[in-house]
């Protein structure tokens, strides 16, 4: 599930922060980067990526309603830190990165 909470929110951020309004906020001096123009198409990728991690799961309705509790919950937190302290969201970045390190390296 770590993996999947990973995936999730690198989709949310990449499709945050292709977004015109969002992005001098979240993306700072890289907003200007040539290949901004495929975060969406990422982001995309991403959250399929997320859904098709749960996959391993052994009971996949719950994995499903866990999914899409961690999109609202996830989604929020983006949204909440995008609102009130830009950086936050910038933060999640690494965090996210280690949780499907993590996820992939745990057993189980």
């Amino acid at each position: 599930m770590m993996v999947t909470a990973g995936l999730l929110y690198l989709a949310l951020f990449a499709l945050a922060a292709h977004m015109q309004r969002h992005r001098p906020a979240l993306l700072g001096p890289w907003q200007k980067h040539p290949r901004i123009r495929h975060l969406a198409m990422a982001g995309w990728l991403l959250l399929g990526l997320s859904l098709l991690s749960l996959g391993r799961s052994p009971d996949a309705g719950m994995a499903l309603v866990a999914w899409v509790g961690l999109l609202a919950l996830l989604g929020g937190g983006v949204m909440l830190g995008m609102t009130y302290r830009p950086v936050v969201p910038r933060v999640g970045v690494p965090v996210a990165m280690m949780l499907i390190l993590l996820g992939l390296i745990a057993p189980g």
